[in-house]
């Protein structure tokens, strides 16, 4: 009689696993897959005003993302934009701090260009939605903006399927005079920079396995490679100039950091004249978005603390480059209570992980139940199972990259790869419970 309860316990803990399993598995699949859904913090782009007064910065409530501005000791923080169906970011002051820019991001995630007065009002798209735009600034003069952009079509397009890439183009504050400066259809172009003298535009490029900061020359419609590209170092990230462009800041990965499995991104400055880099931060995770203060000797900068996970959690820090002195700062933003709390903790218990776990869970269920109330030999039947349908998905995912798509084939060769994991792990359990039983016996 207790071995018959014994039994049934077992059948109905493996029976709910399974479905456990298959829910988690389905949700997992069928779910919106998108990290900042839910998410409240800081976005990942910042900017300061002329007068080193204010932020202004893109911010989370509950997934929708808006731009904020803030005293620059994080009090007094006010929402300049919001969106019910778009995500604005990427904000950008003109120079002399009455308007603003920003990028709107559709639920296709395509960038439009916006821009508005400095208290968000009089809010105009400057660039049809045909047109992804992944960066812009405005002129020296404040009545031109240039931007990073390329076809919406090309960029929704995985890579390989189009030879079209970014350029640098320009169009004036009224969203007249669109004009494509360069036609070079680039793989990767950022950190847009006007020169100081307002006659020229520096981006980051990526060339022949090496970052290289590129000057683009407003008078004679020339692009070179400037200067200073030749000092940084092979992987340099958000390149940012100081007003007087004596200095330039760069992130690069941390040498301690070189020969482990992930790289850790830190804050570097350059003097543009003697060219010896100087480390700025020890975080060991990832900075990025350095930007200079215009009239002190500081600069601002976000650490990415829970790199390289998404949702990004960004910490919003100051640093006097003189003292070395380095401040936290806080946004007080309101109404920060999320009103999805328990769909939010459900997407947060579906993982990876947690769907391995109960895999090997229920694997181990059916040896120990096998192993109980039949035999030996049957108790290795589930580990058999598991590596027949890891062998299965192994050349699923062969054929799939070769004849559908080679993206897809790295995800079910991944997915092999965590199943062989868990097949290695409940065959080790089937033969120490074998083991056990056997001296037990003897």
């Amino acid at each position: 009689m207790e071995s018959l309860k014994k039994r049934k316990l077992f059948i109905y803990l493996i029976v709910a696993t399974a479905f456990l399993l298959v829910g988690t598995f389905v949700y997992a699949l069928l779910r919106d897959d998108d990290p900042y859904k839910y998410f409240t913090g800081m976005g990942d782009e910042f900017d300061i005003s002329p007068d080193d007064k204010h932020f202004l910065f893109s911010y989370y409530i509950d997934g929708q993302e808006g731009i904020y501005k803030a005293n620059v000791d994080g009090t007094d923080v006010e929402q300049l934009t919001s969106s019910e169906t778009d995500r604005h970011h990427a904000p950008k002051y003109s120079h002399d701090g009455t308007k603003i820019i920003f990028l709107s991001k559709n639920p296709e995630g395509i960038n439009s260009l916006y821009i508005a007065n400095e208290d968000g009002s009089q809010q105009k798209q400057l660039i049809p939605t045909s047109v992804h735009v992944s960066e812009a600034v405005f002129s020296y003069t404040g009545e031109t903006i240039y931007y990073i952009g390329m076809p919406a079509e090309a960029f929704k397009k995985a890579e390989g399927e189009t030879t079209e890439g970014f350029d640098l183009y320009s169009v004036n504050i009224n969203g007249e005079n669109i004009k494509q400066l360069t036609n070079e259809n680039y793989f990767d172009m950022e950190s847009l920079i006007v020169s100081h003298d307002g006659k020229a535009i520096y981006y980051r490029l990526f060339d022949m396995n090496k970052e290289k900061v590129t000057m683009y020359s407003l008078e004679n419609k020339l692009e070179k490679e400037a200067a200073i590209s030749e000092a940084l170092p092979n992987d340099s990230y958000y390149i940012q100039l100081s007003p007087n462009e004596d200095k330039l800041a760069y992130t690069a990965i941390a040498e301690e950091s070189l020969n482990s499995p992930l790289y850790e991104y830190e804050l570097f400055i350059i003097d543009t004249e003697e060219r010896q880099p100087k480390r700025l931060t020890d975080f060991n995770s990832s900075v990025v978005a350095p930007i200079f203060f215009h009239h002190q000797n500081q600069i601002a900068f976000l650490n990415y603390t829970n790199w390289p996970i998404d949702p990004a959690k960004n910490d919003l820090f100051v640093l006097d480059l003189g003292t070395e002195e380095l401040q936290p700062v806080h946004m007080a933003v309101s109404n920060q209570n999320s009103s999805n709390w328990l769909i939010k903790g459900i997407n947060q218990l579906v993982n990876g992980t947690t769907i391995t776990v109960i895999y090997i869970i229920m694997i181990g269920l059916l040896i120990t139940y096998l192993h109980q109330f039949h035999s030996k030999r049957k108790s290795y039947v589930p580990a058999i199972a598991s590596l027949i349908l890891t062998i299965i998905v192994f050349i699923s995912s062969v054929i799939v990259a070769f004849n559908v798509d080679p993206w897809y084939g790295i995800g079910l060769g991944t997915f092999a790869a965590v199943l062989m994991g868990c097949t290695l792990l409940v065959f080790g359990y089937a033969f120490v419970l074998n083991l056990v039983g056997k001296s037990r016996k003897e």
